[in-house]
């Protein structure tokens, strides 16, 4: 008699799925790949870089201008315009070390990617707009403080951060709040305030040429601007995975703009004017070489500020702390030339509080970004 037999069961084939675990920094880059943690040690010392370099720049380039030889015979108005160009950028070879160190840092901590490789490439593409932009603007800037009065120069000037505004709104689709409205209104008085300061290069009224130092004025400042959120852009668009991106960005179009202003400066002829300014310097030829070389390491470590405001926080931050340093300048200015009619006034006082009270404003709005991380 046949046996009935029961079916053999079989157990069921476990599948296991894996779920993945994620830092909060992985989650806030899924979330929104643009955001990112603001880091406090870098927007910190890149605002120590800004403050240092456009201060003794600005220090020095009011040296060469009051030491120089002001025979009338020259015309003073187109006086080493591409030279103060050229010395914003031709220092870029300094920042080399600083390259290979952040480039060797983050390589060490994850291999390069075809994503490093295409952020290379796309600065590259973008460092000839950098560049041309760059060059220009220290030019049509040196050009304007040479025709106008320094008081309408800075009132003028100070209109960047209304063009940083529209660009990066635009350009960068920056996303504007009451603090960083704030910020930028309180940024605009600074500008405004520092009225009342001096200029060593400054026209007297024979000199002056309002209408034409006017316009280079306001074309210096679309360009400073411009050339601001074309580099946000930039980091925007490739994800620049570290700091090393910010030495790129400075090495290659600082290339550009030198190549730029070099040409300039010897269309124009400024090469005929070094050994002129050399020889009829008051203070001597060594001091004519250290104030030139002096400015070229201040704008460099003004410059690396600049950008790695914009890499690490936005080309707004950037603009609204380059600004809130001129009540710094000017109070130096004081201190070390004292020209006449030239003193710590109400301006300059009321210029240094509605300063700290702008970079107060955004720096509220970012502490805020960081906690709703």
């Amino acid at each position: 008699m046949a046996k009935n037999h029961q079916p053999i069961q079989t157990k069921p084939q476990e599948t296991f799925v894996r779920i993945p675990v994620y830092t909060k920094q992985d989650l806030i880059a899924l979330g929104n790949s643009n955001r990112k943690l603001n880091h406090w040690p870098t927007i910190i010392l890149c605002i120590i870089f800004v403050i240092t370099g456009q201060s003794i720049a600005n220090i020095l380039e009011n040296f060469y201008y009051d030491q120089i030889d002001h025979d009338d015979k020259y015309n003073h108005q187109n006086d080493g315009v591409w030279t103060q160009s050229l010395l914003q950028t031709v220092g870029f070879p300094l920042l080399l070390p600083f390259y290979i160190f952040t480039a060797k840092k983050h390589n060490q901590q994850q291999s390069p990617t075809t994503s490093d490789r295409t952020s290379t490439k796309y600065i590259i593409s973008f460092s000839g707009l950098i560049g041309i932009l760059w060059s220009n603007q220290g030019r049509f800037s040196a050009k304007a403080k040479l025709e106008l009065p320094f008081r309408v120069f800075t009132l003028i000037y100070t209109t960047q951060l209304f063009f940083t505004l529209i660009f990066a709104a635009f350009i960068n689709k920056i996303k504007l709040n009451r603090w960083i409205i704030t910020s930028l209104i309180l940024a605009t008085a600074t500008g405004a305030l520092t009225f009342s300061s001096s200029f060593g290069g400054e026209p007297d009224e024979a000199e002056a040429n309002n209408g034409r130092g006017s316009l280079a004025a306001l074309i210096s400042s679309l360009y400073f601007s411009l050339l601001l959120c074309v580099i946000q852009n930039v980091f925007k668009r490739t994800k620049a995975p570290s700091f090393a991106s910010v030495y790129q960005v400075l090495i290659i179009s600082s290339l550009v703009a030198t190549i730029s202003s070099a040409a300039g400066l010897l269309i124009e002829g400024e090469q005929d004017d070094f050994k002129r300014d050399m020889n009829g310097f008051s203070k001597g030829k060594g001091a004519y070489v250290m104030a030139m070389v002096g400015q070229v390491v201040a704008w460099q470590v003004y410059w690396a500020g600049i950008v790695g405001l914009v890499f690490s926080v936005s080309s707004v931050l950037a603009n609204v702390i380059s600004v809130i340093t001129w009540p710094i300048v000017s109070v130096l200015v004081v201190i070390f030339f004292g020209y006449v009619n030239d003193e710590f006034d109400v301006f300059k006082g009321v210029a240094l509080v509605t300063a700290s009270l702008s970079a107060a404003a955004y720096f509220y709005r970012l502490h805020k970004e960081n906690l709703s991380y």
